[in-house]
């Protein structure tokens, strides 16, 4: 009687699963030529860059401060050195629509007594913003013992 060999059929299965190790290797071979190639590719071109020909501004333009104060009258700084001039609710905006006409890129603070409605300090803000200027911050104080300096709070 003849022997039958017993073989398994799973051992004769091709394998299905991908050898990853020639892979890693060729990965591993690009990440070192990248690695010395890089600082090659970094280089940087000579060029010889101008020197500039103005001086640079020794006063810096004051910025205009806008108040209300707790009894709700509106003062305006226009940093020319008059001081604070009041203005009427409505005579407000026509004054900085002509200020923001001779300058719209002008810095211009708000500042609200600490008394007064907040609502008022953001329709403050709206009415300058809508004058015409560009640049309108919040200017406030430093609290006692708190953690920073006397600061402009930027609004957008």
């Amino acid at each position: 009687m003849a022997k039958k060999n017993h073989y398994d059929e799973a051992a004769l299965a091709p394998v299905a699963e991908i050898n990853i190790t020639p892979m890693v290797d060729v990965m591993l071979v690009l990440l070192i030529i990248f690695m010395v190639t890089s600082p090659l590719m970094m280089s940087q071109l000579p060029v010889t860059l101008p020197k500039a020909s103005s001086a640079p501004s020794e006063n810096p333009k004051e910025p205009t401060v806008v108040s209300i104060d707790a009894a709700g009258n509106y003062f305006i700084d226009a940093g020319d050195g008059l001081g604070p001039i009041g203005v009427t609710g409505e005579g407000l905006q026509p004054k900085l629509i002509e200020l923001s006409a001779v300058d719209p890129d002008q810095l211009v603070f708000v500042q609200g007594d600490s008394k007064i409605d907040y609502g008022r300090v953001v329709d403050l803000i709206g009415l300058v913003s809508a004058s015409g200027f560009s640049k309108v911050s919040l200017k406030s104080t430093k609290l006692q013992g708190a953690v920073g300096e006397a600061g402009i709070v930027p609004v957008p």
